[in-house]
């Protein structure tokens, strides 16, 4: 099998060498069909233009076999002068309205006046605008377009369940920690064809970046006691220090955001990997990150929940 001219957006582009010291690149291509790893040799490198991560090519290759998984071997890869971005991009298949009216909808109904305020001041129209279209990783969970709303919206979903059951949780205190646990992501991700990372992300990454937004959107009078309450929220969201977080949860508020948090990464990234990959294999590859390969039922072909008989 063999692509001629066919255009791919570049998921990720690694310079590496032979054991002779010989240059060639790794390359991830990627279209709303799926992702395609491909080499390209030493021999034909001089028809690379210097594309890089996020960019849209035409590439010619011949499709082999490499430990069970299709690899291209790609004899030219330059960059596409007309294309249409939205033809690349993968994005949220919840509507995105819905969940701007349930991202103001929630800030609205946060009743402690500071976190209010505070939660106003982030979420501006334009910052709305970015926050509605940035994905919620590089790769491992909601990683497409929309994919941090979605990320978010779906914690907030699950947070009602958890306030119901236990009715002295600081509901204003989680709600605004899981509106704004991950807004440095919309400066640490470059949300395009594909997802990179910005410099100023691979830098700072977006605990630090979200931390200082909330700090310098806070209203001057907050009680010092409530933002270092939600400072804390934000800072220890990924549950473990070697996950990145520097500091460990300490309150109930931060162990349920932290445990909704994770949840939802794992819940997504694994319906993903089972019903939006295109491989009919009956189990998945395995996923580090889930710590498993995951099983393809053949009982939830073309089926959804409502119609399943067990």
């Amino acid at each position: 099998m063999s692509l001629f001219s066919e255009s791919f957006s570049i998921k990720s582009l690694k310079r590496m060498s032979t054991k002779q010291d010989k240059p060639y690149l790794d390359i991830e291509l990627s279209d709303k069909s799926g992702n395609l790893r491909g080499k390209m040799w030493h021999d034909a490198m001089e028809s690379f233009d210097g594309a890089k991560e996020g960019d849209i090519v035409e590439v010619n290759a011949s499709i082999e076999t490499y430990n069970d998984n299709l690899q291209a071997k790609i004899s030219s890869l330059k960059k596409a002068k007309d294309y249409n971005l939205a033809d690349y991009q993968a994005v949220s298949a919840i509507d995105i309205n819905s969940m701007i009216d349930q991202i103001n909808q929630t800030i609205d109904s946060v009743k402690n006046k500071d976190l209010n305020k505070l939660l106003k001041n982030v979420f501006t129209k334009d910052f709305m605008k970015d926050f509605s279209e940035s994905s919620a990783s590089y790769r491992l969970h909601h990683s497409y377009k929309s994919g941090l709303i979605e990320h978010v919206t779906e914690m907030l979903i699950m947070a009602e369940a958890v306030l119901q059951r236990y009715p002295k949780m600081n509901k204003d205190l989680l709600l605004s920690g899981i509106l704004l646990h991950d807004i440095g992501k919309v400066i640490e991700y470059d949300t395009k064809a594909t997802i990179t990372i910005s410099t100023q992300g691979k830098l700072l990454g977006h605990i630090f970046i979200g931390t200082e937004q909330v700090k310098n959107n806070a209203p001057t009078d907050i009680p010092e006691l409530l933002l270092d309450e939600l400072l804390h929220l934000i800072l220890s969201h990924h549950g473990q220090l070697e996950f990145g977080s520097p500091v460990l949860p300490k309150t109930p508020e931060a162990i349920t955001l932290s445990s909704l948090d994770n949840a939802s990464a794992k819940i997504n990234s694994a319906y993903m990997a089972v019903h939006e990959t295109d491989n009919d294999d009956e189990f998945t590859v395995f996923y580090r990150h889930l710590g498993t390969e995951l099983y393809r039922s053949p009982y939830l072909d073309n089926l959804t929940n409502e119609d399943l008989a067990f």
